[in-house]
């Protein structure tokens, strides 16, 4: 079987984290041939999953090049995205987003034509997806979370994979020997972790507040790491942030898997301040990590969430209170028989099953 994932971009964030995580399964442990067609690069930066994508797939990667480069009408980058699904005899065309948030809807009509060779599916990644907005359908809807699935009542074949709870992202280094690296002196102090681009809704300035709290009373003590871009785009919401930090915070960047294992293997809470989230990546990661997590519990995580997060409630107080609480209480979660390997084989076969059910 050869499948195609058509992205809107690759720049960062979890929906090219999702796909990374895909084609890894699917690399490792099937005989699927992968296609990559990115429909635009948006930065020369923050490029980590779309780096590793690359190395994956090798030639079986095409980008359309940068926005600057685009033709008035689009008609080239349509031509050639047909020709090459042609020509590649591709049987699954897997778009890793809503069509009309990025298609035109005139070719998004010649793409969905059921005269084609191939099916279509789509995986909406953000909380925006709204299925009665909908003016063409897939062949099939690939959910990530619970919540779409229950709440699209369309009469095409859908079904749910979510993130697979991936344990061989864990660091093999132990804590005190990550903080000795990185120039901590294993003091007594805890360390915690915020992950995630730099956006309104990722809310990294909820954090920030209550760093400063922690500092005015315990100074060295709690330390806050945060990890993730700080792009162009919303340089409004992160640079005035940037103007007025607390000495106990450490602004990190993008970072690659390795770099972003040891900081979550280093850390003693993931404090995840975001309040606009399909899902939540960084979550999936800090449980595989086994550390204390504290996040908002959104309404369409339902019960799944609350076995493993202290829930924020959004009030600066409250929250203070819950985090002393929180980092000095034993963790309320274990992992126990979690094998990574047989993980991402049944997250591997599981996409090979759905793909099969609708060629």
């Amino acid at each position: 079987m050869k499948v195609l994932f058509l992205v809107p971009h690759l720049s960062t964030g979890g929906m090219p984290q999702f796909l990374l995580k895909r084609i890894q399964a699917l690399n490792l442990y099937t005989q699927t041939e992968l296609f990559v067609y990115e429909w635009v690069q948006t930065s020369k930066n923050y490029t980590v999953q779309r780096e590793q994508i690359i190395d994956i797939v090798g030639d079986n990667f095409y980008s359309c090049g940068y926005y600057e480069e685009w033709d008035d009408n689009n008609t080239k980058r349509q031509n050639n995205l047909i020709n090459y699904l042609n020509e590649n005899d591709i049987n699954i065309v897997h778009i890793e987003d809503i069509a009309e948030d990025f298609l035109d809807i005139n070719f998004q009509k010649e793409l969905y034509n059921k005269d084609n060779n191939w099916k279509i599916v789509e995986t909406p990644h953000s909380m925006n997806y709204n299925p009665n907005s909908k003016i063409l359908e897939p062949d099939a809807y690939c959910f990530t979370i619970t919540h779409h699935l229950n709440n699209t009542n369309k009469n095409v074949y859908k079904d749910i994979i979510k993130y697979p709870l991936d344990t061989s992202i864990v660091c093999s280094k132990t804590s005190n020997e990550i903080k000795e690296n990185i120039g901590w002196r294993c003091n007594g102090e805890y360390h915690i972790l915020n992950v995630g681009l730099w956006t309104p809704s990722k809310n990294q300035g909820y954090a920030i507040e209550l760093a400063k709290r922690l500092w005015d009373k315990y100074k060295w003590t709690y330390i806050f790491h945060f990890v993730g871009n700080q792009a162009p785009n919303f340089q409004d919401y992160w640079q005035p942030l940037m103007n007025d930090l607390p000495p106990n915070i450490r602004i990190h960047g993008e970072l690659n898997q390795d770099k972003v294992s040891e900081y979550l293997k280093m850390s003693d809470l993931m404090l995840f301040t975001s309040t606009w989230e399909s899902w939540g990546i960084a979550i999936e990661e800090a449980i595989a990590n086994e550390i204390k997590i504290m996040a908002h519990n959104l309404d369409h995580y339902g019960d799944e969430r609350i076995p493993y997060i202290e829930p924020l409630t959004g009030d600066l107080n409250k929250d203070y209170e819950l985090f002393l609480n929180t980092i000095h209480s034993p963790r309320k979660y274990k992992n126990t028989g979690v094998n990574s390997e047989l993980v991402m084989y049944k997250f591997a076969k599981t996409h090979t099953e759905f793909y099969k059910a609708i060629a």
